[in-house]
Order: structure tokens, then C-alpha cells, then sequence
């Protein structure tokens, strides 16, 4: 399809990524400002940063910002879905399952398994949004929008930290005290971009000394893969049981960094059992991933208001490895 093109018509001055996120309801803001930093838009004719502000009378031409064909994409994929209502649906994921697409891996996901569940079902599938993430062999609940309007209330509730995720872990060796909190800042490993790295204070102050080049833009846009930032974490965990050469752990998140309770237990020295990157190699605990499962999560209704629990049992492979290594047999 080719470019279209709107004349803009306003009262008042307002920027253009938050004018086109108003008359492109089926559009999320982050995506509208990566194609306004890619050049995709242009306000007469000109790029402009995401931030340019509109007077009223300039004509913007925009790509066709179309939803992505998942119909054409998508495969069923087993799911146990906990909740599901007009607004969001919650899922006790399985080890395994990406939860959206990614590189060559665009069919079997938690997300398109879910777009052909409604489509069989003859709903409306075009608003489905994931709101936070869990690793492909973390285990346990998630929570997916069904609306642009369900993401954007959750997202917000996300990043003010509103909403409550607990995980169950079994980690090699016993941590120092039987509660504690890990605080140790997050970023992407320079020489290995698929992995992150834990820094305390003084290693941040060496990244900022260094003056590494973030690659952000002036929009805020960053590439993820490109962007080495130290950025704040903070884990609480808590003891549950002493297990031989391990123990059994329960975590709570108030950021959300990537891998961060794998990495934060790295640094803590006890790695989580079964992880290939961040853990010790042991063979004889016969597990093919980490030993990670999101077992509650609690957010707000994002059209009732009503504060909502959920719990998800444990998988039988890490119930199986607790009874191996529970010292009472």
C-alpha cells in the first residue's frame, strides 16, 4: 500500500507522536515513535523527532500503519488460559513457549496461539498486546490485553509498579541470610548482546566514566540490542526450604529488567538451577531449563477497577526436582 496523507487540524499545539497515537487508536505509541525516528512520517514533506509540536494546517504523510497479519501467521498452540474476560486474558504459560514473535520464530507463540483461540471463536483478535514479558523457559502466569485501551491502562500500572509478580525458584547453594534483597543495577553485556550483566555501584560508575554511546534517540527510542545503560533493579527474595546443595526460593520484582531475577542471582551467588547462561552446569539435577516459575501476579481491572489474584501450581518438572533434592526424601 502506498503513503497516506492527513491535513492536521488542531485548536491547540500538541506533539506529533501524541496527536497520531489519538487518531491511530489501533497503534501503540511506541510503534508510532520508532516509524517517526525511522523517517516513516514526515510533517510536510520534513523528518522531524517524535516530539515536533502540530500548530494545525500541516499535512503529514504517514505508511500504512496496518496490523500485523497474524491470521495468515499464526498456529494453534495448546494454552491453559486462567482468566480470560472482554478485556484481558491471564495464562499459566508453559516452559518453552516464546510469548511473541521473534526472528525466524513467528508462528508458535503465546501470542499468536491466542490470536487464532479468538479467531476460532469468531472475535475480534487485532487488539491483543502483550503488557509485561516472561523469559521462553520461564514458566507461570502473564497477563495479555485483548484492547489497545486494556495494554495502555496495564502498561501504565506496570511501569508505576502496581502490578505484583512472584516467582518460585530453586537455586544452587544457600543464599546468606533467609530473606534479603538484592539491588544490583542491569544492562546489556557489551561482547555478548543476548546476555546481561549485574553491576553495583562502583561498576556503574565505571560504565558512565567510560562514556559508552546509549544510541537513544532524541524521541527516547533506544535499540534494545544496541543500548548499554546501567539500569536500577531491586529483587526481594525469601527462603522457603533447604534443599541438598540447593534451595528452594521465592522472589518479588518492583522493576522488570530483562532476565533480572537470573542475573540478580548470579550476582548473588547463588545461579538458579538449570540455567544455561547464568548458572554452573550439573548434570545430575536432569533439568533442560531454569528453574523459574511466575507462580502469582496481581494487577487492577483495567475497566472495573477490581483488584485481581491469581496462583499457578507448579509444573511437575520442577515439583520433580524439589523431591529429589528435599533432604526428608
Amino acid at each position: 500500500m502506498h503513503p497516506s496523507a492527513i491535513v492536521v487540524r488542531l485548536r491547540s499545539s500538541v506533539r506529533l507522536d501524541r496527536y497520531l497515537t489519538g487518531r491511530l487508536p489501533h497503534v501503540s505509541r511506541n510503534r508510532i515513535q520508532r516509524h517517526i525516528e525511522q523517517g516513516d512520517v514526515l510533517v510536510d514533506g520534513r523528518r522531524v523527532r517524535a516530539s515536533h509540536r502540530l500548530h494545525g494546517g500541516e499535512t503529514l504523510t504517514l505508511p500504512p500503519f496496518e496490523a500485523r497479519q497474524r491470521d495468515v501467521a499464526s498456529q494453534p498452540v495448546e494454552l491453559c488460559i486462567v482468566h480470560e474476560d472482554r478485556d484481558v486474558i491471564v495464562v499459566d504459560k508453559q516452559a518453552g513457549l516464546l510469548v511473541h514473535p521473534s526472528g525466524e520464530e513467528y508462528q508458535r507463540t503465546l501470542l499468536n496461539g491466542l490470536h487464532c483461540e479468538l479467531a476460532a471463536r469468531g472475535e475480534n483478535a487485532g487488539g491483543l498486546g502483550i503488557v509485561h514479558r516472561l523469559d521462553r523457559w520461564t514458566s507461570g502466569l502473564i497477563v495479555v490485553a485483548k484492547c489497545l485501551q486494556a495494554r495502555r491502562d496495564l502498561s501504565g500500572q506496570v511501569e508505576a509498579r502496581r502490578v505484583r509478580r512472584r516467582y518460585i525458584g530453586i537455586v544452587h547453594g544457600q543464599p546468606r541470610a533467609d530473606r534479603g534483597c538484592v539491588e544490583l543495577s542491569i544492562r546489556r553485556d557489551p561482547r555478548r548482546p543476548t546476555r546481561m550483566q549485574a553491576l553495583d555501584a562502583r561498576g556503574v560508575a565505571d560504565v558512565e566514566r567510560s562514556g559508552w554511546d546509549w544510541h537513544v534517540s532524541a524521541s527516547g527510542y533506544s535499540d534494545p540490542r544496541r543500548d548499554l545503560r546501567p539500569r536500577h533493579a531491586r529483587t526481594h527474595y525469601r527462603l522457603l526450604r533447604r534443599l541438598r546443595g540447593a534451595s528452594l526460593l521465592r522472589f518479588e520484582l518492583e522493576t522488570g529488567r530483562t532476565h533480572q531475577i537470573r542475573v540478580h542471582m548470579q550476582g548473588l551467588g547463588t545461579p538458579l538451577v538449570g540455567d544455561p547462561i547464568y548458572g554452573a552446569a550439573d548434570d545430575r539435577l536432569d533439568l533442560s531449563r531454569p528453574a523459574l516459575h511466575a507462580s502469582a501476579l496481581e494487577f487492577t481491572h483495567p475497566s472495573t477497577g477490581e483488584r485481581l489474584r491469581f496462583r499457578a501450581p507448579l509444573p511437575a518438572d520442577l515439583l520433580a526436582l524439589i523431591a529429589k533434592l528435599d533432604p526428608r526424601g
